[in-house]
């Protein structure tokens, strides 16, 4: 899915990604997208925080108005 940065640029990124990235790509995922990542907080909730923000972003896409 292409997600836009803090910047106005767009970064393709998938769930499958983010749920196997390493600690410093979490970081990078992060901050592109505007957030603050500290280093005392643990990985685990880097990558809830990725997956998080990625699950949002989907939830809007996959949104219809068709009650259907």
């Amino acid at each position: 899915m292409m997600l836009e940065t803090y910047t106005g640029e767009y970064v393709e990124v998938s769930r499958k990604y983010l749920e196997n990235a390493h600690r410093h790509q979490l970081v990078e995922f992060l901050e592109m997208r505007g957030s603050a990542c500290y280093d005392d907080e643990p990985t685990e909730l880097l990558r809830d925080a990725a997956l998080d923000d990625w699950d949002s972003e989907y939830d809007e896409c996959t949104y219809s108005a068709d009650p259907m």
